[in-house]
C-alpha cells in the first residue's frame, strides 16, 4: 500500500513537472539531419539493454555527438566510444519515490541538447522526469499512458520482443 501511494505522488510530481516544461509543435523534416547533440536514456531492465545498443550503433554511424545516460554500473556494458561521454546515476541519485535526486537534476542543468530518445518502452517514471528535467526542442519516446504530455515524437509499437521494436524505432527514425 505504501509503494502504492509513493507512485501516485510521483505521479503527480511528474505530471506537474510535464506541465512546467509545454511541449512545442514543431517539424520533423531533417530532424537527425540538423541534430548535433543528442541524448539517449538507456532502457533500465536487462535485456532491452542489451538489444537498444543497435541503436547506439546507428547513432554512431551518422558521426553525431551522442551523448548516453544510463546507471553506473552498466556503462562497462556500453560500446567503447560512448563510454567516456557517458552520464551515468547511482542509487544515490534516485529518490524514495523512485524519481531523479536534485543531485542528478544538477548534472543536466547546464547541458543542452537537440534531441532526447528514451529507450525505454515500459512506463517508468525516473525516465519521464528526466525527459522534463532535459532541455532539448525534441524529445523522442515510445508511446505509453499519459506520454503526449512527455514527448513531441512519440512511437507506437505494440511489438514485445525488444530488437524488433528497436528496429521499427530506428525504422521511423531514418525517415527523419
Amino acid at each position: 500500500m505504501l509503494d502504492s501511494i509513493k507512485h501516485k505522488i510521483a505521479q503527480f510530481i511528474v505530471n506537474r513537472r510535464a506541465k512546467q516544461t509545454a511541449i512545442e509543435k514543431k517539424s520533423f523534416k531533417d530532424l537527425l539531419k540538423n541534430a548535433f547533440r543528442i541524448l539517449i536514456l538507456m532502457p533500465m531492465n536487462e535485456v532491452p539493454f542489451h538489444k537498444a545498443i543497435e541503436v547506439l550503433k546507428f547513432f554512431d554511424g551518422l558521426n553525431k555527438e551522442t551523448i548516453v545516460c544510463t546507471q553506473d554500473f552498466r556503462v562497462n556494458l556500453l560500446p567503447q566510444k560512448f563510454r567516456s561521454a557517458a552520464i551515468d546515476f547511482s542509487i544515490l541519485d534516485i529518490n524514495k519515490l523512485k524519481l531523479p535526486s536534485k543531485r542528478l537534476e544538477n548534472k543536466f542543468e547546464g547541458l543542452n541538447f537537440d534531441v532526447v530518445i528514451d529507450l525505454e518502452k515500459d512506463e517508468n517514471l525516473f525516465n519521464c522526469m528526466m525527459v522534463c528535467i532535459i532541455k532539448a526542442p525534441v524529445k523522442v519516446g515510445f508511446r505509453k499512458r499519459n506520454s503526449d504530455q512527455f514527448y513531441s515524437l512519440q512511437i507506437d509499437n505494440t511489438e514485445d520482443n525488444p530488437e524488433i521494436f528497436y528496429k521499427n524505432l530506428l525504422n521511423c527514425l531514418q525517415m527523419f
